[in-house]
Formats: C-alpha cells, sequence, structure tokens
C-alpha cells in the first residue's frame, strides 16, 4: 500500500501533483481523510470506493469524478483492490478547467464527464493500459494542458495565488485582515473573489491550513501538543481542540490514534 507522487512538468501554476494510490493486496476499510482545501480529478482503476460526510451513509464514487473540496472531515471506503490516480489542481487555479465558481461545487464529489465531456471515460480505459503511473501522470497532464488552452486569465489570480501562499507560508496561523490590504483590494472583493478561486472563504482555507500543517508535524514527530500549537499561534490547548473536531469531526487523540496507512498517506500527499 502507497502513494507515489510526481511533479507536473508544464502545469505547475495549475496543478499542485499527480498521485496514484495502490494496495495491490486489497483493502475493506474506511478511512477518514483531513481536508487539504483542493480539488481533485480522481480516475478509479481499481474496485469500487464510496464517499461519506458522516461515515455512515456511502455513495458510490463515479469512475472519473471531480472531489475533495471539502470544508471539513469525510470518510472513504474501499471494497478491494485500489488504485487511483488524481490530479490535484492548485487552490485558485481549478475553475480554469471546472469552467464556474468553485464555490458552487464545494463540499460535492460528481461525474467528471459533466465537465470534461464524455471523452474523459476513455481516457479511463487508456490508463488502465499504460504500463507504468509516471506514464499515467503524463497522459493526465497533457489532458489538461488541452483544456487549459481555451482559458482566459482571471484579472485577479495572482493576488488570490499570492494570498494562498502567504497563508501556507504561516502555516494558516494569519491574520485575515491584512491579506486584502496587502494585495490592494478591498475586504469585500478580496473575499469574493477568494471564494470563486477557491471555494471556501479565505478565513475557512486558512483553519484548513492549520489543522493540516498541525497534523503533519504532529504525525511525523510526535512532540507534544504545546510545541507545535505554540509555532502555530494558539494561547491554550481548549481553542486548539475546538478548532480541530470542526475540521477533522474528531478529538486529536481519537483521530490519531483510529488512524490506519491510508490516512497517514493523504496526510503527507500535499
Amino acid at each position: 500500500m502507497g502513494i507515489i507522487k510526481t511533479s507536473p512538468l508544464f502545469l505547475a501554476k495549475y496543478v499542485q501533483c499527480f498521485y496514484s494510490v495502490l494496495d495491490d493486496e486489497g483493502s475493506n476499510n474506511i478511512h477518514r481523510r483531513l481536508p487539504d482545501g483542493t480539488l481533485d480529478l480522481v480516475f478509479n482503476l481499481g474496485d469500487a470506493v464510496s464517499l461519506s460526510r458522516d461515515g455512515v451513509q456511502f455513495q458510490h464514487m463515479p469512475g472519473v469524478s471531480l472531489t475533495g473540496l471539502y470544508p471539513d472531515r469525510s470518510f472513504i471506503s474501499y471494497a478491494g483492490k485500489v488504485h487511483l490516480v488524481g490530479v490535484v489542481f492548485q487552490p485558485g487555479t481549478a475553475h480554469f478547467f471546472v469552467k464556474d465558481s468553485l464555490e458552487h461545487i464545494k463540499a460535492s464529489t460528481f461525474d467528471a464527464a459533466d465537465i470534461f465531456g464524455k471523452d474523459i471515460n476513455f481516457l479511463l480505459e487508456q490508463l488502465v493500459t499504460l504500463p507504468t503511473e509516471i506514464a499515467r501522470h503524463q497522459v493526465l497532464e497533457q489532458l489538461l494542458i488541452k483544456h487549459i488552452a481555451q482559458r482566459q486569465q482571471e484579472y485577479h489570480l495572482d493576488n488570490i495565488l499570492h494570498a494562498v501562499n502567504n497563508i501556507h507560508a504561516a502555516g494558516g496561523n494569519i491574520d485575515i485582515g491584512i491579506l486584502h490590504h496587502a494585495h490592494l483590494m478591498s475586504e469585500r472583493n478580496f473575499r469574493r473573489k477568494f471564494v470563486d478561486l477557491v471555494g471556501m472563504s479565505p478565513k475557512q482555507y486558512a483553519g484548513i491550513i492549520r489543522i493540516k500543517t498541525f497534523s503533519k508535524r504532529y504525525k511525523s514527530s510526535r512532540l507534544n501538543y504545546n510545541n507545535i500549537l505554540y509555532d502555530l499561534g494558539y494561547n491554550d490547548q481548549a481553542h486548539f481542540n475546538k478548532d480541530f473536531r470542526k475540521v477533522v469531526g474528531a478529538a486529536p487523540g481519537v483521530y490519531f490514534n483510529e488512524m490506519n496507512p491510508m490516512t497517514e498517506h493523504f496526510i503527507d500527499l500535499i
């Protein structure tokens, strides 16, 4: 079981990475996926995969789907062999491919053929025949190059991308009020464009990145909570616990104690 990740050769401005999730031995488990504020294009080359917001009611994931833009926890259920091949779009640029405000597809998973056309299902069949994961990632990039050439540049894109980079550089611990001043935009216009291009408000996005930053650091080091919380601007653990539950849907201790290998791989994906 593992994840193979590659970087784009030509579309680094628009794509964070390509990835393949593999488990040839077969799997029959559920894992809680930590949100990361990104949209994924996912091809399922394996057995059935189902998604849920509450861990109880699951819906079948289409063979090619757009998913992942969730503001809080979601659950993924695997039944048998796992082979997913995906694209993680850069926050702020997925709208070039979706051709709509990302706010309209927030917290949802739908058939990618609705956006890319039915021919994308033939690409799924082509991916199955390719010999390596790297070859599959390269074919996906060629697909996206064809679509990006048809789109016009968004006027405020650079400002929003800089704001996203600032949020990541601060580990999500940033005063949202300074962002619109730094990019010479009114607070109302900044928030509206951020929601259109990223899919959620800057405050909500920063909150996700803050919790994701904590989770990655804690998982890799198992340091005392307080050492990490201090760096992320938390003055007390009660405030952190509240934020963690809001994003993850469980207390930190419960989440990390229940973590399975698939959950760990997804934490490190981006």
